[in-house]
């Protein structure tokens, strides 16, 4: 699973938001406690699908294994938190590499 730079700092901000909320509430020991689970937290959205720092990174949600092996894990796009295209963020499977392997897979099947 990879998160976008926008969903990792929505998490953020909520968590943000949660140790205000929390501060008013609870006895300084436990919003200390909070606050490091909650920095735990961030400290594993910063790292979530940085693998193992080999270059390329996790499959984008809704693009198949072909896909994966035969276009993205070449595209220059794709980093160790996932793709970074645009298009294939709203429409998986829709960008101009994907597009252009199917095409080409398409005129080899019929001559």
């Amino acid at each position: 699973m990879a998160l976008t730079n926008e969903e990792k700092g929505l998490i953020e901000e909520a968590l943000n938001v949660y140790l205000q909320l929390v501060s008013q509430q609870l006895p300084k020991q436990q919003v200390q406690q909070v606050a490091m689970m909650a920095q735990g937290v961030i400290n594993k959205l910063d790292n979530l699908g940085s693998g193992d720092g080999s270059g390329g990174g996790n499959k984008p949600a809704g693009i198949s294994d072909e896909w994966f092996e035969k276009v993205c894990a070449s595209c220059d796009k794709l980093t160790p938190g996932g793709c970074e295209d645009k298009v294939t963020l709203k429409f998986p499977g829709k960008c101009d590499p994907i597009l252009h392997y199917e095409r080409a897979k398409l005129s080899a099947n019929k001559g």
